[in-house]
């Protein structure tokens, strides 16, 4: 579903800006899930960045919700350390850590 919006910007009459509406199956940045949002983790290779998430609990398909956006970003990891625990990253670390959500994120 896609949704265009025209914006009145001097210098640049009539700016159309088109936003789509992101489904469930589609993977976003971590940082893009709303408070109490979850999501599955889609997280691939073997840099020393991916490691590290891994070793956090970042693994993939672990399930995660967003309890704080912002700097730090905090989730929460269910299952992943043996139970419900939590881990801050930096914006963003959090932007390029992809997820898909269990729910679209508008509803």
């Amino acid at each position: 579903m896609q949704e265009s919006i025209v914006l009145n910007i001097p210098d640049q009459p009539n700016l159309e800006l088109a936003a789509t509406a992101v489904e469930p199956s589609e993977s976003i940045p971590l940082s893009r899930l709303a408070r109490g949002q979850s999501g599955r983790v889609r997280i691939q290779g073997t840099s020393t960045e991916v490691k590290m998430l891994r070793a956090m609990g970042l693994r993939p398909n672990a399930s995660v919700t967003m309890c704080r956006f912002g700097e730090p970003c905090i989730v929460s990891l269910s299952g992943a350390c043996g139970g419900g625990c939590r881990i801050g990253l930096a914006k963003e670390i959090a932007g390029r850590v992809m997820v898909d959500p269990d729910s679209p994120i508008n509803g």
